[in-house]
C-alpha cells in the first residue's frame, strides 16, 4: 500500500478543505474569524489523496482553560469555552490541471459556546455562565484545490477557499456578518515513516455587514487580514503516528470601525504548541490531540483538545480485465 493511499484511507485528507467555524475560542474581545486557528493539524494538505469521496469529523473542545494573558485589548477577566464541531467532504474526481491532481470540497460547522466572566481575576474560580450560545457556522467553500506531486516524498498545494455569512444571524450570535476570501497553499513530505505539513492560509476579510456578534452599532469592528499556519511533525510506527504540532495566527493588518475608538481593536498573535496521538484502523482513522497557548496578543487563549475521524465514502471500482484467466 502506497504512502498516498496509507494517508487517504486513514481520511488524513479528508478535512483538507480547511478549517472550520467561526473561532469560538475568541479573538480581540468583541470580534471572531471565519477560521479556527489549528484545525488542519494533522492533515498534510500538501497532498490529494487517490479518486473519491471522503468525510468525517473533527470535534474540538475550546478553551478547557480560558486564558486572558498576554498584552492588547482583551476583555478583562473573560473565558469563552465552546464545543466546536465540522463534517467535512472533500471529493478527488481524478481530473488533472497543470500537472496537478484536483480537488473539491466543502465543511459545515456546529458550535455551542458560553460566556463566563472571572471574579476579580483569571486566578479566581469562573463565575456561572454570562450568557450561552448556539451557532451553525458560515460554510466554508472550497473549489480549488491543486496538488502537485514533486518526487521524493515532497507535495505542495495551492488552494482556494471562501466562507460567506450564510450561518445563524439571530441576536448575539457570535458569527461572522462578512465574506472570508482565502487563498492557502501547504507543503507537504510523506516518505520514511514521516508525515510533515506546514499549512498556510491567508484570510481577506471584507467590511462587515451589520453589528457582527456580540457588538452593537456603535461598537462594529471590521477585522483586519490574518495569516494562519497549522504545523504537524508526526512520525509513524505501525498503525500508530505521534509527534509534536503547533499552530499560530498573525494578523496583517489593521482592525478598522466604531468600536477602534471605544478600544476593541488591536493587531491579534497567537502562538499554540501541543501533541498529537493517532491510530489508523484500516477504513477508519482517529487523531487526538491538545494545544496550549505559549503566546498571546490581543486573545482569548488556553488549552484545547480536538479529535478527529476520518474515513472514504465512495471510491471508482478497479478496472476488471476484458480476458479473465484460468
Amino acid at each position: 500500500m502506497t504512502r498516498l493511499r496509507q494517508i487517504a484511507m486513514a481520511g488524513l485528507a479528508a478535512v483538507a478543505i480547511g478549517g472550520f467555524a467561526s473561532s469560538a475560542s475568541a479573538m480581540q474581545s468583541g470580534t471572531f474569524q471565519n477560521r479556527l486557528n489549528g484545525a488542519t493539524i494533522g492533515l498534510p494538505l500538501g497532498a490529494l489523496p487517490p479518486p473519491g469521496l471522503y468525510s468525517g469529523t473533527e470535534i474540538v473542545y475550546l478553551g478547557l482553560a480560558g486564558q486572558n494573558g498576554g498584552s492588547g485589548n482583551q476583555a478583562p477577566h473573560l473565558s469563552l469555552p465552546a464545543v466546536a464541531q465540522a463534517v467535512p467532504f472533500l471529493y478527488v474526481p481524478g481530473w488533472n490541471f497543470l500537472g496537478a491532481t484536483y480537488g473539491f470540497g466543502v465543511v459545515q460547522a456546529f458550535y455551542i459556546g458560553y460566556v463566563q466572566g472571572f471574579q476579580g481575576s483569571p486566578t479566581v474560580p469562573a463565575s456561572p455562565p454570562i450568557a450561552s450560545f448556539e451557532v451553525i457556522a458560515n460554510t466554508t467553500w472550497s473549489p480549488i484545490n491543486l496538488s502537485w506531486n514533486l518526487g521524493g516524498g515532497w507535495f505542495w498545494s495551492f488552494t482556494f477557499n471562501f466562507m460567506g455569512p450564510d450561518g445563524s444571524r439571530w441576536a448575539g450570535t457570535p458569527n461572522p456578518d462578512y465574506w472570508t476570501f482565502e487563498p492557502a497553499t501547504a507543503i507537504s513530505y510523506l516518505a520514511n515513516n514521516w508525515v510533515l505539513s506546514a499549512n498556510f492560509f491567508y484570510d481577506i476579510n471584507t467590511r462587515s455587514s451589520g453589528p457582527c456578534c456580540t457588538q452593537t452599532p456603535a461598537t462594529a469592528v471590521t477585522s483586519g487580514n490574518a495569516l494562519y499556519i497549522d504545523g504537524t511533525a508526526v512520525y509513524k510506527i505501525g498503525k500508530w503516528e505521534i509527534g509534536p504540532v503547533a499552530y499560530t495566527e498573525i494578523q496583517t493588518t489593521a482592525d478598522t470601525g466604531p468600536g477602534c475608538a471605544v478600544g476593541l481593536c488591536g493587531n491579534l498573535r497567537t502562538v499554540d504548541v501541543g501533541a498529537l496521538v493517532g491510530y489508523d484502523f484500516g477504513p477508519v482513522d482517529i487523531q487526538v490531540w491538545f494545544t496550549q497557548s505559549v503566546f498571546r496578543q490581543n486573545a482569548i487563549d488556553g488549552l484545547d483538545f480536538w479529535t478527529r475521524i476520518g474515513f472514504k465514502l465512495w471510491g471508482p471500482e478497479a478496472p476488471k480485465p476484458l480476458v479473465a484467466k484460468n
